[in-house]
């Protein structure tokens, strides 16, 4: 678990709040306590960086939030923490995308093991979504590459080549592939010369790193990190 994380926890009993606060906090963490949905909406969730969910609360059913969160695309780490431990009501919270589903009465050391398992899972998922070369990196997760940690706006196109060439770095990617790759069963209607136009406007854009794509004459292109 983080050295010091923001826990949000949408629980109604009140005793069961005080226990998690003291808990977490007694480990470091700030934790918010909210007793109904709409306190929990008063918090923006991308600031949090864990969410303890309960499901029966006065004002609504906590798979009202749970869908609120992952609808929009929102990755925060997740835990349905309830008295609800109906197979449906189990495998409905996993599908719409609770990272585990805990019934009560629990442990608090169960409760904090198998969040560390979320945590971990999460952390691994992010590195595995992070691709690096020299300055520039990009997060596949969100598809969007940054250079010196500047946000680079890229076309969609001229992301996908970014991210071809960071999949496969040192290697020579020969234009056929690549057009195949990015313009799939377009293939037919773009002009070899449209690839040339996308690396030249991504080596403008990457700049003063433009050396990073070299060009291999007659076969592709190359990226690296500019040793050469």
């Amino acid at each position: 678990m983080k050295d010091i994380m923001k826990i949000l926890v949408i629980e109604d009993d009140r005793n069961i709040s005080f226990v998690l606060e003291r808990f977490f906090s007694g480990h470091g963490h700030e934790v918010v306590c909210c007793f109904t949905l709409d306190e929990a909406y008063q918090y923006n969730p991308n600031r949090q960086d864990f969410i303890i969910l309960d499901l029966n609360l006065p004002d609504g059913d906590g798979f009202e939030y749970l869908n609120y969160i992952r609808s929009d695309g929102l990755k925060i780490p997740l835990l349905i923490l309830t008295v609800r431990d109906q197979e449906g009501d189990i495998i409905r919270g996993l599908e719409m995308g609770a990272d585990d589903y805990l019934t009560k009465p629990f442990s608090l050391q169960v409760l904090k093991a198998r969040m560390d398992a979320i945590l971990r899972r999460a952390d691994f998922d992010r590195h595995e979504n992070r691709l690096r070369c020299g300055k520039l990196e990009l997060d596949k997760s969100a598809k969007t590459a940054y250079l010196e940690n500047r946000v680079l706006e890229l076309s969609a196109k001229e992301y996908e080549l970014l991210e071809l060439f960071m999949e496969n770095q040192g290697l020579i990617l020969p234009r056929n592939k690549i057009l195949d790759q990015l313009w799939g069963w377009e293939r037919g209607e773009v002009y070899d010369n449209t690839l040339t136009v996308t690396v030249k406007r991504l080596r403008e854009k990457i700049a003063p790193y433009q050396n990073y794509i070299h060009t291999v004459r007659g076969i592709g292109y190359r990226l690296t990190g500019g040793e050469e």
